[in-house]
């Protein structure tokens, strides 16, 4: 039988998603700055894509508050304003709280294992001086203790926030700020365990406090090499 001499087609699809993941990664783990352009053909090189590849990823990074589409000036890495963190933090607090009371309440066991397991993953991470890895499971954390609750809507709502917040201690986190949130989810996890709603609420509200205490003004903006960021990660010809 004779082989077809056809290449095979490439899934867009699937390119789609792995310049959505990688773009998303480098945003919330700071390696791209808030503020930051995107330019599409910058990017179309690093990944050995197309444009249309790269304006998809963009258009849906955008949903996700991440990037912001300027009319006749391209996309930017969303730059939120000091009255857009406040508000951030504000529904963080509120939201937070109705979740560790779901949590409290219908947690189970193995569950809360598990998220003082990610609390300790993260004080490794500290500990080696593994930012990277220190923010993802920090962040992982709080999506983690909302999926407790078993409530998809919020879930979804907390996951949309903690990225916002990424941008936000990106943008204006002191540099003299001290990493401290392991120990404060650890204590937050160890008192969901212990069934006490009202510990379990304080500490959450003192954590969110503690981070936006550690906020600022201050920015600086510097230029990417989108080639060497993603080099390991361009589709090959």
């Amino acid at each position: 039988m004779k082989r077809s001499s056809r290449r095979p087609v490439k899934r867009a699809g699937t390119s789609d998603e792995r310049v959505h993941l990688n773009l998303h990664k480098a945003i919330i783990d700071h390696r791209i700055a808030p503020g930051t352009p995107l330019q599409e053909d910058a990017l179309a090189q690093a990944f050995g894509v197309s444009r249309t590849v790269i304006r998809k990823a963009l258009q849906r990074l955008a949903h996700e508050r991440l990037v912001e589409l300027v009319p006749n000036k391209g996309a930017f890495v969303a730059k939120p304003s000091a009255e857009e963190a406040r508000q951030v933090f504000d529904a963080r607090r509120a939201l937070e709280r109705v979740l560790v009371e779901r949590a409290v309440e219908a947690g189970g066991d193995k569950d809360i294992a598990a998220l003082i397991d990610t609390a300790r993953q993260e004080k490794k991470a500290a500990d080696k001086g593994d930012k990277e890895e220190r923010l993802k499971l920090s962040g992982a954390f709080h999506c983690q203790l909302a999926r407790i609750g078993g409530n998809e809507v919020l879930t979804e709502i907390l996951t949309d926030l903690v990225s916002r917040t990424s941008l936000i201690i990106a943008l204006y986190e002191s540099p003299g700020a001290v990493p401290c949130s392991h120990g404060e989810h650890l204590e937050i996890a160890t008192a969901i365990r212990q069934r006490n709603r009202g510990r379990a609420v304080q500490y959450m509200n003192h954590h969110l406090q503690h981070i936006e205490a550690q906020l600022d003004l201050s920015n600086a903006l510097v230029n990417v090499d989108f080639n060497r960021l993603f080099r390991n990660e361009a589709q090959p010809d």
